[in-house]
């Protein structure tokens, strides 16, 4: 293992996923080896109206650039609170594609050897209306993906 991503979606569940991640990283050396932390922005809904030429505009970009400063902040105290004294690294995503397109597309372009992730332990209804971005991670990996259950 070179090169381990962890996604985070910043809920309880995804902390799981944390102790795992530095299990492999321990497991593989420390020597030449670092974990990455990724979460991807999810669809932004608009939080203000623009009016320019009598259409309503959604403020969109800028509402997106809020929530990347802010998920960029929660990035860096998770990294220092959950993984001290380790090589990490931390990325936040504008989302272009699905979750799980854009986890997949940074494995492959920063060579990830090992993707951790955990699972919200969705069933029925829910996993079909929302389906599974950990399923869909695995299906089109380029990597081997560990996937986590959600903590009890």
């Amino acid at each position: 293992m070179k090169h381990i991503l962890v996604t985070t979606d910043f809920s309880e569940a995804s902390e799981s996923a944390f102790g795992y991640a530095k299990e492999q990283f321990k497991l593989a050396g420390k020597e030449n080896n670092k974990i990455t932390l990724l979460k991807v922005i999810d669809v932004v809904p608009p939080a203000s109206i623009n009016f320019e030429y009598g259409l309503a505009l959604p403020d969109k970009k800028g509402m997106l650039e809020k929530v990347y400063k802010h998920a960029s902040e929660q990035m860096q105290e998770i990294a220092e609170k959950q993984f001290a004294d380790l090589p990490v690294e931390t990325a936040v995503v504008k989302p272009k594609k699905a979750v799980y397109q854009e986890i997949i597309k940074f494995a492959e372009t920063n060579n990830v050897s090992l993707i951790v992730m955990s699972t919200h332990g969705r069933t029925g209804v829910k996993h079909f209306l929302l389906g599974s971005v950990a399923e869909r991670v695995v299906r089109r990996s380029p990597c081997p993906v560990m996937i986590v259950p959600a903590k009890p």
